[in-house]
């Protein structure tokens, strides 16, 4: 049996090797339209187009939350770039636009990752094979919110730090590169969403440290590349606030449960990646450099505290699989990758090219439809509805971005609060309504405002109930 395949990859080696090459292309191919297709639109992309539609017909940033019922909220649009972007291809496509632009942003991210792993690998088979384990990571990410820029430009951060400290010595054209590439990619992720400035600046502190002649030192290169980044974070519309976002957030967003700052499940795909990661790392101690320890520890500890950090393990992972130096050991990889994107890729046509790409705005009622837009109402969303009803044009009480309206950014404002009692059932709810005059609700199973228009239905009824949220109207 040996005997024949061998024969068999003799005579018909090239033929071989073609078709598998592209039942993985179209596997990866439907995997990645999988994603892009099921995932977007999602709630924060119509916060993204109607924040980018106001800063295209204002020709500026907003400095005030003008989509609430509360007037004159002082907030901070810390991803304005991003925001246009959207807007553009909504404008250009409807919400199909925003398939389209995930489908961009993820080919951007995958030839980012390819030219890291042609960077870390002998042959091209290789570097395919590693970035699909990279976009496999990645995947629940592929969107059009900050996420996939983010990470490929994280990606190709790493790309020219690694491609630059691997040689001995410097020539003035290099260190021009790697300064210019440096400012360049802070001054976009700055501008694309501020707070993931902390992602490429992780990467170039793992060039940092080093050990000569058995004495610890810095990296005068990486200390520079560090220093001009944070110099080009400057040049964006929010200065210094908004490169100092987080610290100015920090502890608005208490109380409130979001999943992306969750820690991962201990049985979730993030965890096997990290002990991946950790077993890898811990195999090849003795020949791997310092700066791929620093990568490989911080990043397994920020997936481990943060679920959206999940995919900054894709990184140390695609190096640490390039020091594997057993062809056994690389051909079971590639076979391991390749059927899992031809099984499940193949298995996922179906839903991204039928579903949801030809049917963009899913099959439910919208519930605009049951709400007038007028001076009359006064609307009720709950945390995740806000968005898409700011973005059908009405003023909303909140919507599902909590750090924009606290103390850091609105000043002394006390929406956060408010909300946060609104939502965990601690509310007087009487007061309340009373208090904004709410006559319209949208609301989900798991508000408790809805048990308290259930109990008082003499007072509300519902105009509206079906897949998704509930509709109540005030009587009288």
């Amino acid at each position: 049996m040996t005997e024949a395949v061998r024969k068999l990859f003799k005579e018909r080696g090239d033929l071989i090797r073609l078709v598998a090459v592209i039942f993985f292309a179209a596997g990866l191919i439907a995997f990645v339209c999988y994603n892009a297709f099921s995932r977007n639109p999602d709630g924060d992309a119509y916060f993204l187009i109607e924040t980018g539609r106001y800063i295209a017909q204002n020709h500026r940033l907003p400095d005030t939350a003008y989509w609430l019922i509360t007037p004159d909220v002082p907030t901070m649009t810390q991803q304005w770039l991003c925001c246009i972007v959207n807007y553009a291809f909504y404008r250009a496509f409807g919400l199909t636009g925003t398939k389209i632009l995930a489908l961009l942003l993820a080919g951007i991210l995958y030839i980012a990752d390819y030219l890291l792993c042609r960077d870390l690998t002998e042959r091209k088979s290789d570097a395919m094979g590693i970035a699909a384990v990279m976009m496999l990571i990645v995947s629940p990410l592929i969107s059009t919110r900050p996420y996939t820029i983010t990470i490929a430009l994280s990606v190709l951060m790493f790309f020219f730090l690694r491609r630059f400290f691997k040689e001995e010595k410097h020539t003035a054209k290099s260190i021009t590169v790697l300064f210019i590439a440096t400012a360049v990619i802070f001054a976009l992720q700055a501008n694309w969403q501020i707070s993931n400035i902390f992602f490429p600046m992780l990467w170039i502190c793992c060039f940092i440290p080093k050990i000569k002649d058995r004495k610890p030192s810095l990296d005068p290169y990486a200390l520079g590349a560090l220093g001009i980044g944070l110099v080009s974070v400057l040049a964006n519309p929010n200065g210094i606030k908004g490169a100092l976002y987080i610290v100015n957030t920090i502890g608005d967003v208490k109380g409130f449960t979001i999943s992306e700052m969750l820690s991962p499940s201990m049985k979730s795909v993030k965890m096997v990646f990290a002990a991946a990661v950790i077993a890898l790392a811990a195999y090849f101690i003795k020949e791997i450099p310092l700066w791929l320890i620093f990568a490989s520890a911080g990043s397994v500890l920020a997936s481990c505290v943060y679920v959206r950090c999940g995919w900054m393990m894709s990184i140390p992972l695609a190096c640490l699989i390039a020091y594997i130096k057993p062809q056994k050991a690389k051909t079971l990889i590639r076979a391991l990758v390749f059927f899992a994107f031809v099984i499940y890729g193949f298995a996922k046509i179906p839903d991204a090219m039928v579903y949801y790409f030809w049917l963009p705005n899913e099959v439910t009622e919208n519930i605009t439809s049951y709400i007038p837009n007028d001076e009359d109402t006064v609307l009720f969303t709950d945390f995740n509805t806000g968005n898409f009803m700011m973005f059908s044009g009405y003023k909303i009480y909140y919507d599902a971005r909590p750090d924009i309206y606290g103390p850091g950014i609105a000043g002394d404002k006390a929406l956060n609060d408010e909300m946060l009692g609104v939502l965990e059932g601690r509310a007087d709810y009487d007061a309340f309504i009373e208090k904004y005059g709410f006559n319209w609700f949208v609301v989900s199973s798991v508000d408790d405002i809805k048990y308290y228009l259930d109990y008082n239905s003499d007072r509300f009824e519902v105009v509206y109930e079906g897949y998704g949220p509930t509709v109540y109207h005030k009587i009288g």
